[in-house]
C-alpha cells in the first residue's frame, strides 16, 4: 500500500512539473509575440526598431503637349452613323503608354463651351468628348490656363472650368468658376507621395479677362505666383507648375522663359512643364528643377497646307516627358527628401493618313518607340533632328531609343 502511494505521488508530481513547464512555455512564446507583432501589411514579423528605418516611396510621370484640337481634327473624329465624336483610335497607342504611370499630364489647349457651335481658328472650341476620351486614356493631371482659355468669351471660359470640375479623380486647374475654386488648391497622392498643380498663361491673345472675374484664367503674375506657392508649399511633398509661355514655332527657350523657369526653381517649385510654341525646345535642370520649356504638340491639326513646309513640320512632332519621383523618410534624422530621377523622354508624331474606312483624313499619336517607315519614311533623321533640339541645354535626358526592327 506505501508503495502504490509513492508511486500516485509520483505521477501526481510529474503531471504538475509537465502542466508547469508547458504554462511557462506558452507564456514566453505570448510575451515574445507581444514584443514582436505581426506586420500587417505583409504578414512579416517585424520589430519596434523598424520605426527607425528609413522608407522611401517612387511616384512614376508622364507629360506630354498641347491637346489643341482644329477643326480637322474633331471632324475627322465624327461618327455620323451615331453622331458622335470619338478619339479613342487616335490614342490608342497614348493609352497603352500611360498604363505603366501613375501621375499623367497634358495641356489642354482649347476650352469646352456646350452653349456654342464648334470652332476652329483662331477662337477655338472643342468638342468635350475629347476631354473624355484624354481622361479614358488615363490623363490626371490637366493644365488649363493658355492663350486660349478666352477664345469663347466669359461664358465660355466659365463652361469650361465647370466642366472640368465636375470631373473626379482628376487634378484639372488654371480656369475656375469662382474666387473660392481658385484657391481651393487640389491636393492629390500617389504611391503616399502628395501632390498638386498650379498653372499660368502669359495672356489670352488680347482677349481681357474681366476685372471682377480674374479667376476665370490664370494669368502670370509674379506676386500672385508667390501667393500661390506660400499657401501650397508646406502642403505637399511635390509642386508642379505648367507654364504657357514662350514663341510659337520657335524651337528655343526666351529669355523670358529662362528667367520665369529661375524664379519658379528659387521658389520652390519642384517641376515645371512648359508649353504654347506648338514644337519640342530644350529642356534643362536648374538646381534640382526640371524644366520642360516646351512639350510641343500632343495632337493638333497644324500639318495643313495652309502652313509653311516648317510648321507643319515642327508642330507634327511632340513627345512624353517622363521621371520618377522618389520620397525619402529618414526617421533618425526627422527629414523628408524629394529628389526626381531617371529623367528620359520618348518622341512622339501627330500622325496623319487617310482612313479608308471612315473615307476621310484621319489622325493618330505615334510614340517614335513604336514607330514604323509606314508612319513617317524619315523617320530616323526626325528623331535625330528633334532628339538634338530637345538636349541643346542638357544631354543628359534618356531619349527611348527607335524599335530595332521597323
Amino acid at each position: 500500500m506505501k508503495l502504490k502511494k509513492n508511486v500516485k505521488k509520483i505521477l501526481f508530481t510529474i503531471i504538475v512539473l509537465i502542466c508547469i513547464t508547458t504554462l511557462f512555455v506558452v507564456g514566453y512564446k505570448v510575451l515574445q509575440t507581444n514584443r514582436n507583432p505581426i506586420n500587417s501589411n505583409n504578414g512579416n514579423v517585424t520589430n519596434n526598431d523598424d520605426s527607425d528605418k528609413i522608407k522611401t516611396y517612387t511616384a512614376k510621370l508622364i507629360a506630354t503637349g498641347d491637346g489643341l484640337i482644329h477643326s480637322n481634327v474633331y471632324k475627322a473624329a465624327y461618327d455620323s452613323t451615331n453622331d458622335v465624336y470619338d478619339f479613342k483610335n487616335m490614342l490608342a497607342f497614348t493609352k497603352e503608354k500611360l498604363k505603366d504611370y501613375d501621375i499623367k499630364y497634358y495641356n489642354q489647349e482649347t476650352v469646352f463651351n456646350e452653349d456654342a457651335p464648334l470652332s476652329n481658328y483662331p477662337r477655338f472650341n472643342t468638342p468635350p468628348a475629347f476631354g473624355e476620351d484624354m481622361l479614358d486614356a488615363g490623363f490626371n493631371l490637366i493644365s488649363l490656363a493658355t492663350n486660349h482659355s478666352m477664345d469663347q468669351g466669359a461664358n465660355g471660359a466659365y463652361n469650361s472650368a465647370l466642366w472640368w470640375e465636375n470631373k473626379k479623380d482628376v487634378l484639372a486647374t488654371g480656369m475656375f468658376t469662382s474666387e473660392e475654386k481658385r484657391h481651393e488648391y487640389q491636393i492629390k497622392e500617389a504611391n503616399g507621395i502628395t501632390y498638386t498643380m498650379l498653372s499660368y498663361t502669359y495672356g489670352t491673345n488680347g482677349i481681357p479677362v474681366p476685372s471682377d472675374k480674374s479667376y476665370l484664367v490664370n494669368l502670370f503674375d509674379e506676386e500672385k505666383v508667390l501667393e500661390d506657392i506660400k499657401n501650397v508649399r508646406d502642403k505637399v511633398d511635390v509642386l508642379i507648375v505648367a507654364m504657357h509661355w514662350g514663341t510659337e514655332y520657335k524651337q528655343d527657350a526666351t529669355e523670358t522663359q529662362k528667367k520665369q523657369a529661375k524664379f519658379l526653381a528659387d521658389n520652390g517649385v519642384d517641376i515645371i512643364l512648359g508649353a504654347h510654341s506648338h514644337c519640342i525646345e530644350p529642356w534643362e535642370m536648374i538646381g534640382n528643377t526640371p524644366v520642360f520649356y516646351s512639350l510641343g504638340n500632343f495632337i493638333s491639326g497644324q500639318n495643313h497646307a495652309d502652313n509653311t513646309a516648317f510648321v507643319r513640320k515642327v508642330t507634327s512632332f511632340g513627345m512624353f516627358a517622363t521621371m520618377d519621383i522618389v520620397k525619402t523618410i529618414d526617421p533618425k534624422t526627422n527629414t523628408t527628401t524629394i529628389e526626381i530621377k531617371n529623367i528620359g523622354a520618348d518622341l512622339n508624331y501627330n500622325y496623319k493618313f487617310y482612313n479608308q474606312e471612315k473615307k476621310k483624313y484621319d489622325y493618330i499619336v505615334i510614340p517614335f518607340s513604336k514607330m514604323e517607315a509606314k508612319y513617317l519614311d524619315d523617320y530616323k533623321n526626325l528623331y535625330q533632328e528633334f532628339s538634338d533640339v530637345l538636349t541643346k541645354y542638357d544631354d543628359s535626358i534618356k531619349i527611348e531609343e527607335l524599335p530595332s526592327v521597323a
